[in-house]
């Protein structure tokens, strides 16, 4: 009864955002072409989402692109929170996520990954693909969604919001396909609600490119140890979207998971180096918990569960974990100075990176589980 209280209140499935899989037709493939990567100019180009593409409540859908060496590139899926429910996805109440995919999803602040000029980057020279979010599906809804939300005196409004997330990443991708035709290495990241579709987008980049290496990190979404979960991803049509790939189409729709999609994205694409870090007691991961129902558990309990899960189907999965309570750490100069058991994140990061062994860090937060 939690399950579907959560996931089904107040809301209604509208009308399909997409197709399953990635649009296919002429007019699609002649618009990845229509700024070149050789066109772009130094630093951020902005770059608009063909159609099909869209933010929650309009078609409006930009991304972004950095050159750097063209056979070096990174894949950046931005964080910024959820909704599923009338009283966080109503626009004029207090919504728990981004609606747009300029203001809220600025690139220009040059801190942490994107610091280029910092030599201890270890990213600085890649060419840099940044994905916004504004969709409030983890990047992986394909179904516009009615909400009725309740007011005073019985009063009700009936507002829709564009779950279309795959469709910007499909675009994204698309481009990514056509400009840059045989990297040596992809890095495949996202932070927060970015996180958690990364996996399963380093899995599609690894199929499509089999003789690069693919390196995959998820920044901050390591927790989310709720039996909601299948409902959430259904309500999206994000279970749609999985299982019309071949590499999700085994698992229970009703028993969807995002440690699930970890293990099967390694099966479909077992060259990937998966990875992961986290913060023991991360606030935000322990405020979107307690929307899903779950209170007074200790993050690094769920933390523990999840991550031991995904290593037992990955064993060669690495993960980094900090003590306290910040949330995600790429976008932030914290990730050259981190230090756990001795060991420097971006020491950690760009062994991962660039294909050195690296170890995991952090267990004993993990082992003493409260």
């Amino acid at each position: 009864m939690l399950v579907a209280t959560i996931a089904l209140t107040g809301c209604a499935p509208r009308s399909a955002v997409m197709r399953s899989g990635a649009p296919s037709d002429a007019a699609a493939a002649r618009y990845d072409t229509i700024r070149p990567l050789a066109t772009l100019s130094k630093g951020w180009n902005r770059i608009p989402g063909r159609l099909g593409t869209g933010c929650a409540h309009d078609s409006t859908f930009v991304f972004r692109v950095r050159p750097g060496l063209p056979d070096k590139v990174m894949i950046f899926l931005n964080g910024g929170g959820a909704c599923w429910r009338a009283q966080e996805c109503d626009p004029r109440g207090r919504p728990t996520y981004t609606m747009t995919s300029d203001s809220a999803n600025d690139v220009s602040v040059r801190s942490g990954i994107f610091d280029v000029a910092n030599p201890a980057n270890p990213v600085r020279d890649f060419t840099m693909v940044f994905i916004p979010y504004c969709t409030g599906d983890v990047h992986l809804g394909t179904r516009e969604v009615e909400y009725k939300s309740h007011h005073g005196k019985g009063a009700t409004r009936t507002f829709a919001v564009r779950h279309g997330g795959a469709a910007n990443v499909e675009a994204v991708l698309g481009w990514v396909y056509t400009n840059l035709r045989s990297p040596r290495v992809v890095f495949v990241t996202g932070v927060s609600a970015g996180a958690v579709p990364s996996p399963v987008i380093a899995a599609k980049v690894a199929r499509h490119y089999p003789r690069a290496r693919v390196v995959q990190l998820g920044d901050a979404a390591g927790g989310y140890h709720a039996p909601a979960v299948p409902n959430l991803l259904a309500g999206w049509g994000a279970t749609e979207y999985l299982q019309d790939d071949a590499a999700f189409r085994s698992l229970d729709s009703a028993d969807f998971s995002f440690e699930r999609l970890y293990v099967a994205s390694a099966r479909a694409a077992p060259r990937v180096h998966f990875a992961q870090v986290n913060t023991a007691e991360d606030a935000t991961q322990l405020y979107f918990l307690s929307l899903l129902g779950i209170k007074g558990t200790p993050l690094v309990n769920l933390l523990a569960t999840d991550l031991a899960e995904v290593r037992d189907g990955v064993p060669w999965f690495r993960t980094y974990t900090a003590p306290g309570k910040v949330h995600t750490i790429l976008r932030s100069n914290a990730m050259y100075s981190t230090t756990v058991d001795g060991v420097l994140f971006r020491e950690w990061l760009d062994g991962l990176v660039n294909g050195k062994s690296v170890e995991d860090v952090g267990e004993k937060l993990l082992a003493a589980k409260r």
